[in-house]
């Protein structure tokens, strides 16, 4: 199912580059990649993160292809998160910061998140789940954690100075959470 996480790098590559692409690109196009790519990053998370979970409390034929296809959404998590990272990184090198530097508690959350993501994605394999143990376990279930408090933390932050989309993505990782909880608690909802 490798085809999954390569395929979501390419169609990601594609609609950054269509947003990059324009007669003028300038520093709006690159904010623009970076609001698509966190989107496109937060669809594979919620369903991955979500997957046992959903699992637990209801089986279908959708929940056992999340189970099974977990690792692959996850590297598609990071395949489109490495667009967003590279996003910012030309954002601040070519850019600046235009007036509005980067708050020390998004440098914080944002740099722990793509740390844990990566973590996570180099370990995504069989051969490091044998080598690491239980260790591979608290790494994925932490960095998950991680990833989620990244996400939501931005969502939370745009509800007060965006489009009420950052509210439904805000309620959509809330409610990933109390599946979650739901899920442990061996609840059904």
């Amino acid at each position: 199912m490798w085809r999954l996480p390569i395929g979501y790098l390419l169609a990601v590559l594609g609609i950054a580059s269509a947003i990059a692409t324009t007669a003028e690109p300038g520093a709006e196009e690159v904010r623009a990649v970076i609001r698509a790519t966190a989107f496109t990053s937060a669809v594979p998370f919620l369903l991955a993160f979500s997957a046992s979970a959903l699992d637990r409390l209801r089986r279908s034929a959708a929940t056992r292809w999340l189970m099974q296809n977990r690792r692959y959404l996850g590297l598609s998590v990071a395949a489109s998160h490495f667009w967003h990272l590279l996003a910012i990184i030309v954002l601040a090198r070519v850019y600046g910061s235009g007036g509005n530097p980067i708050s020390r508690l998004t440098l914080v959350f944002g740099s722990a998140g793509f740390v844990a993501l990566g973590l996570m994605a180099a370990t995504s394999n069989d051969a490091s789940q044998r080598a690491l143990g239980r260790a591979w376990g608290w790494l994925h279930l932490v960095g998950a954690y991680i990833v989620w408090v990244d996400f939501i933390f931005t969502y939370y932050i745009g509800t007060t100075t965006s489009a009420p989309f950052h509210a439904v993505m805000t309620l959509a990782f809330a409610a990933a959470w109390v599946v979650r909880v739901l899920a442990f608690f061996g609840s059904r909802p």
